[in-house]
């Protein structure tokens, strides 16, 4: 993904559909700097990670 789509959902009112390694996740962040998000999965609120926007993917409909 790249970093102006990750800031569009990021930033979004409506929830958007992104995976991480085929995992649902939400966006807690866009860190531009160094292209990287941080990113929770969706059942498991408190477990933070920071990945590459690369890894991150928006599916198909």
């Amino acid at each position: 993904m790249n970093k102006e789509r990750a800031k569009e959902i990021f930033h979004s009112e409506e929830m958007i559909d992104v995976t991480h390694e085929d995992r649902p996740v939400y966006i807690e962040e866009v860190i531009e700097r160094n292209e990287t998000a941080r990113i929770h999965p969706v059942d498991q609120p408190n477990v933070y990670q920071e990945v590459p926007l690369h890894e991150l993917k928006e599916p198909q409909k």
